[in-house]
Formats: structure tokens, sequence, C-alpha cells
């Protein structure tokens, strides 16, 4: 068998080992009440609010219902609840429902701080507001929601035909426009500058836009072939063109060129469509023959590549080069990512994402449900696992695998082939990941389902406690600290003086950050001066980061006419590159 291409185990962590007792954990709380509950999606917004939506079971949650009607006759209600930045508080939960079963699946926030929910329901009295179809024809259909960020619902619709569609993903644009896509059966869904208007074989995935200036479609298309098809997830590409990514078993649709053209017997698909929804950039199988392999989930970075990941139980997957893992681990199935090239033609990047079965079950199995691409081009990865020999534990929060299937949470340097952090998250029972969600700054946000009553979380959670044995939802918030700096006003490293002038350049302030919300402490409590700079003063506001650095210059005319460069070095022990070194540069003439 073909080995991992990087193990990282180590001994012990340098962190708490009661999880939730870590410093880079923000908040972790269970989300639930008196019967089964879930989580499905998250978002954050550009303050740090965070937005979980999912489904719920239970009578003893607070709450408000959408449109003012109690819903007591659906078994299963929506739900959008908001979080405060630091997670100590629920600002305010709205139900979404109606007389019949009705499921949030999927939330994104827009540029403007609004907040879009699209799901599934089967209820004929959703509430509404200026909707594009205000009829529900069939036996389930898809909505979508827009509230403000007090929880006003300002527009509500149904989308769907006379048979089940499912608003799976969501996702928006640079201009606020928003794209709902999911699962389609009927063969009446309305089209609209379709790039396929009529219905392909047993089920199809669908697409549709809508404009930011007055939520009409802008476009809906049908994306199947004769098979079945679904799409999963969805990200928008830096030329707002979208990326859709799913399960098919429709032969014949790959364009010229794409990654793989031929459909393996069963497998998942990667399409990119034009912004204005006429045509498709590509349209590429992704599976390999002797096994089966799902793509799940999406995200797509400033390149226009997409990354694409989920599980596969093919033990010969091409993976490339100096990837992460190169070689099957073991049991049913793996994990796998890779990064398609902009065009599509190519995988740049793939590996697998496993552990075997050491100590463990006989079977061991993973599969990776989110993934997000952040500013720096690092990889953030969450899935599932139930094998206790996963061999990229390093920096982690809880360094021990708690029971039958635990969540797993990585950062992956992929230029550099570096894990930043991974870690287990979870309890003595089965617990699985659902989303992720980035910002503001250095956090991910993750949500999912849990049945474990030990599933960690922090003293100040909004519910500390399982509130059923059928299952609760759970949010977490990881924030691990990547310290940088910037000078307050227009200053920057280099000061100038004139000797016998008589005059001393202006302090100035420089303010060293984390990328975190919570404080972290520094080493020696203090900044240090590298390189003999006496005629530099650095005064802190305090201890731990984030904090402000005064720069105060003094006996400059003792020093001879040239150039003098310092470092100002300031070591956090919890951050993955602990030293930041901030030069300063003295020119006397």
């Amino acid at each position: 068998m073909k080995r991992v291409a990087l193990v990282l185990l180590l001994a012990g962590s340098a962190f708490a080992q009661n999880p939730a007792n870590d410093r880079r954990v923000l908040f972790s709380t269970y989300h639930g009440g008196d019967r089964f509950d879930d989580a499905r999606g998250v978002a954050v917004d550009a303050n740090g609010f965070v937005y979980v939506v999912g489904q719920s079971d239970s009578r003893d949650l607070s709450g408000d219902p959408v449109g003012g009607k109690p819903l007591t006759s659906a078994v299963f209600r929506g739900y959008l609840t908001k979080y405060g930045p630091d997670g100590r508080e629920v600002v305010w939960r709205k139900w979404i429902g109606g007389s019949s079963n009705t499921v949030a699946n999927a939330v994104a926030v827009d540029h403007l701080g609004d907040i879009f929910v699209a799901g599934t329901t089967g209820a004929r009295d959703l509430p509404l507001k200026n909707p594009v179809q205000d009829k529900q024809p069939g036996l389930n259909i898809a909505f979508l929601m827009k509230f403000n960020a007090d929880g006003e619902l300002l527009f509500s619709t149904y989308f769907g035909g006379e048979r089940n569609e499912e608003g799976k993903a969501l996702a928006v644009d640079a201009q606020n426009n928003v794209y709902l896509a999911g699962r389609a059966t009927s063969t009446t869904m309305p089209t609209v500058n379709a790039l396929q208007a009529k219905f392909g074989g047993s089920e199809d995935g669908f697409v549709a836009k809508y404009s930011a200036t007055d939520l009409r479609l802008a476009y809906a298309t049908y994306v199947g072939g004769d098979g079945a098809d679904q799409i999963h997830s969805i990200a928008v590409g830096p030329d707002d063109s979208l990326y859709v990514t799913g399960e098919t078993m429709s032969a014949g649709m790959a364009t010229p060129n794409a990654y793989i053209r031929q459909m393996p017997s069963w497998s998942s698909f990667v399409a990119r469509i034009k912004p204005d929804g006429t045509g498709l950039e590509y349209f590429t199988y992704i599976g390999w023959r002797g096994g089966y392999t799902t793509a799940r989930t999406i995200a797509v970075d400033n390149q226009g590549r997409a990354w694409v990941g989920g599980h596969t139980s093919v033990k010969e997957m091409p993976t490339t080069d100096g990837a992460l893992q190169r070689g099957y681990a073991g049991g049913l199935r793996d994990g796998f990512f890779l990064r398609l090239s902009d065009d599509g033609q190519r995988s740049d990047y793939t590996s697998y994402f496993g552990g075997g079965n050491a100590s463990g079950p006989g079977d061991p199995d993973e599969y990776i449900s989110a993934l997000k691409i952040d500013a720096y081009g690092h990889l953030h990865i969450a899935g599932q696992t139930n094998s206790p020999s996963i061999p990229y534990l390093f920096r982690e929060a809880q360094n021990y695998f708690a029971g039958a299937f635990d969540n797993f949470l990585a950062r992956v340097d992929i230029e550099n082939n570096q894990v930043i952090y991974s870690t287990w998250w979870g309890g003595a029972k089965q617990d699985s990941p659902a989303s992720i969600a980035l910002g503001p700054g250095e956090a991910v946000t993750v949500v999912g389902s849990t049945e474990s009553t030990d599933t960690p979380v922090t003293e100040s959670a909004v519910q500390k406690q399982l509130g059923s044995a059928s299952g609760d939802g759970f949010a977490m918030q990881f924030c691990d600290p990547w310290p940088s700096y910037v000078f307050t006003g227009e200053w920057n490293h280099e000061f100038e003086y004139v000797k016998g002038s008589g005059v001393i350049p202006e302090a100035r302030e420089i303010e060293v950050v984390t990328g975190c919300r919570q404080k972290f402490p520094i080493e020696n409590n203090a900044p240090e001066v590298e390189g003999g700079g006496d005629w530099l003063k650095v005064t802190a506001d305090g201890e731990m980061l984030p904090m402000k650095l005064k720069l105060e210059l003094s006996n400059l005319d003792s020093l001879a006419a040239g150039e003098y460069k310092v470092f100002i070095r300031v070591r956090v022990p919890d951050a993955y590159h602990p030293l930041l070194e901030i030069p300063v540069v003295l020119r006397v003439s």
C-alpha cells in the first residue's frame, strides 16, 4: 500500500487538554431542545455575528415564528438563529415553516449584512413576501427567504414545480446577486434564460439566480442528463461565474477537454456556469474506476480554481506528486480533496485525507463535508471520522479520539504542504459537521449534529448540555492566531533625523493583532528590541495580544550619520508562526 506523504504525530499537545479550555476555542455550544434538532448551515457577517440554520422537532426552544403564526401542526420546523460575536448569547431565533414539515438547509450573508435562508418545505402556507412564485404546486418545494440583521422578513418565495424540489445550497456574488441550488424531480420547474430548459432524467440539479436589485429571476435552469443528478454545494468565482458540484448518474455530460470525460460507474461532477447562465465554461466528472466517489463541497480561490472535497472508496485514486496523502489509508472510504485548473481540464492537486484502523474499528471511515479557502490560500477542511489514527494531528485542541464518530477540523497550507493545525472534536457518540464559515479574521465556525453528552463546550456556552438523546445541533468557533501588525495613521517603518536639528521624529503607534477576538499572551509579557537600538523605546499597552506599541526616539545626536536597523520581536507561543518581527529603520544625516 502507498504510504502518506506527510505524517504529523505528536506525543502531546502544548494546549489545554480540556478541549473547550483551549484559548483558540472562542465558543462551543449545543443547539437543541427536548426532541431532535440539527444544524445544517452557518454564515458569519462582517461584525462577527453568527447565523445558524437547520431543523427542529423541539417544543421548548424560544423563538418567533416568521409571519407571526404559531407552528404547531408541523413535526419539523426550520430555524434561523443569530448568535452574538462571542457566541455567549442568542440574539434572536426565527422559526420557519407552515402546516407541513420544513427544513432550512443553507444560509448566506450578503455584503450589506442581510441574511438569506434556503431550504425545503411541504407547507402551502409558508409566509411569503414579494414572492417570485406564490404557489406550492407539488409535494415538497424549495424556498428562499431574506432577513435583515434584526430578523425582519424582507423577502420570501417558493421555487419549484409539481413534484419535489430541495433547496440545498446558497451563494452571494460581489454584486449581491443570490444563487439557490439543489435537487429537482419536477418537469414544470420555472426556467428563465436557461442553459437547460427541460428536465433530464429521474432527478436533476437546478440553479436559480435572483438579481440583487429586485430579487427577480435572472436565470433558472436544470443541470442534469438522462440519469439521476443533484447539486450539493455551490460557490461564486472571481468573475461571478457559478461553480457547482454534486452527484451524477448521467453519461455524456462532460465538455470537450474536461479533466474526466467518461463517467465511472458512480461518480460526481463539477460544472462552471457562465455569469449570465446561458452556458457552461466546463463540466467534468469527478470519480475513478474501482469504487464510488461523492463530491460534497466546493470552494473557489482567487484564480478561479475549484477546490472539491468529499469521500471515495477508490483505492487507486490518481494523487498528485507532493500531495498531503498519496495512498488510500484503508477501510470503507477515505476523504479526498482536489484542485481543478481554472478551465476544468486537469487536477493540479489531488489528495486522500483519512486514517487507518489502528486500535479502532475494523472498517475506518472518513468523509469531508465542508471546505473553504481563506485569504492566504489556505484550505480549511471539516469532516467526520471513526478512525483513532488520523495521521495529521498537529497543534490539536482535542488530542484524543472520543467515540463512535468524531468531527475533524484542519487548516492546510497547500503550497508549502504543511498542516497548520488539525484536531478531533466530539464526544463518545456520533458527531458530524455539516458546514463551516470563515471570518472575521482567522476564525472558522463549524456547525453540525451530535448525539454525545460529552461534546466539549465552553464555560460561557449558551447551552451546556445535550437537550435530547435523539440529537442536537452544535456550533463551535475556532480561531488560530496569525500575528501581524499595522502602523496606525500614515506611518511606516522608517524614521529620518538630521543631526543637530533638534526636530525629533514624532512618536508612532503600531497595532499588533492576531486576527482573533480573544486575547493571546506573548512571551515574557512584553516585546523585545533586537539589534542594539538604544535610540528606540517601545512601550506596550498590555501583556496580551491584541496590543498597541508606542515607538519613541531619543539620544539621536549621539549617533553617527548612517542607517540603523532593529527588530521589535513579539513571540506568541499559541501561534503556528510564533515569532513576529517588526523592522524599524532610522536614517541619520
